[in-house]
């Protein structure tokens, strides 16, 4: 009768062990890289979706935006109007830094999205706002950073220009 070699059978046995471990750390891996994929797609839905929300909200009421660009001062509801839209506005912008910084998104879809800002806080009032008010509600960070756009952006005209495109 035969005799077993015990060492021949442990060998294979830790070596098929070993290739279950690799074949799992490969379909491990291929998860994360799928989890990490939806995440990030999950995180442009919600950029694409709250950018639509800014501006249904303001084809609802446009003179809120209208007021960053309104002559002579504005009425205590008109600035209240408008300080709480500069203020959800932001928070938005500073929720997709937070996203950039924890790599949800990526530089390039980052920078899209935040050149609107030299839209509302590229005006008089809006640079206005950002300097009196606005800037002590965010992470100091992204105020920098928004500090850092602002100095590089000349006023904005594109609120005076919606007013004006068809006669040009």
């Amino acid at each position: 009768m035969p005799s077993i070699n015990w060492e021949a059978v442990g060998a294979i046995a830790q070596l098929l062990g070993d290739l279950v471990v690799g074949v799992t750390l490969v379909y491990l891996a291929a998860q994360v890289r799928q989890g990490n994929r939806v995440a990030r797609l999950q995180v442009r839905q919600r950029m694409v979706e709250q950018a639509e929300r800014e501006l249904y909200a303001q084809m609802a009421n446009p003179a809120v935006s209208f007021a960053n660009v309104k002559a002579g001062a504005l009425s205590e509801e008109e600035q209240a109007r408008l300080a709480l839209f500069l203020i959800a506005f932001m928070r938005q912008r500073e929720w997709e830094w937070f996203q950039l910084h924890d790599g949800a998104i990526g530089e390039d879809v980052y920078k899209a999205y935040q050149e609107v800002i030299a839209i509302h806080l590229g005006t008089t009032r809006g640079r206005k706002w950002w300097t009196v008010i606005g800037r002590f509600a965010f992470n100091s960070e992204f105020v920098a950073e928004v500090d850092e756009l602002l100095a590089k952006t000349a006023d904005s005209t594109y609120l005076r220009d919606i007013r004006a495109w068809e006669n040009a």
